[in-house]
């Protein structure tokens, strides 16, 4: 769109470039997700079948049928004719389909297409309108638990799995 200054609010001058002091309105168009669909490099189009656990380092779009777990280095798509039956593990994951399985990443966007079945693990949530979820969701840092146990700690036991439950073999305070 272009709007002439001068033709608005008058000052109107004959000599002058009517280009000059012209305001030009660009356009454009508005990213559906923010993971960006023009770098999607793997691809499980509609009516294909995958069975079996899949890997990508690259955004991965599925708008087929996937019977496996998926784990991707940046993002997943489900598309809305998109169905994973399995878990789902990436740093972004947008679903506009289907997925029954747990969901661990850093930021889930549910559209208002989107199905979820299953447990999420993740630090951001971002569900529109008429998305459907149903499982438990546990949000905040992913942080890996570490195999050191605190000694001091006076919660902590040791047991010896040969001997019975229920007497401690070693308990520290």
């Amino acid at each position: 769109m272009n709007f002439n200054l001068k033709d608005m609010f008058g000052n109107k001058s004959k000599d002058q470039d009517p280009k000059e002091n012209s305001y030009v309105e660009e356009s454009r168009p508005v990213s559906r997700t923010t993971v960006s669909q023009d770098k999607v490099l793997t691809l499980i189009s509609e009516g294909c079948k995958f069975e079996g656990n899949l890997s990508s380092p690259s955004t991965t779009k599925i708008d087929g049928h996937v019977v496996g777990n998926l784990r991707g280095e940046s993002g997943i798509i489900i598309g809305e004719k998109g169905i994973v039956e399995g878990n789902v593990n990436a740093v972004d994951i947008t679903i506009y389909g289907t997925v029954k399985g747990n969901i661990k990443a850093h930021k889930l966007e549910l559209k208002r297409t989107g199905v979820l079945e299953g447990d999420t693990n993740i630090e951001i949530l971002v569900a529109e309108s008429g998305s459907k979820f149903s499982g438990n969701s546990k949000m905040g840092e992913l942080k890996p638990k570490s195999n050191i146990i605190d000694m001091k700690d006076p919660d902590v036991e040791i047991h010896d799995e040969s001997k019975e439950k229920e007497k401690p073999v070693l308990k520290f305070h």
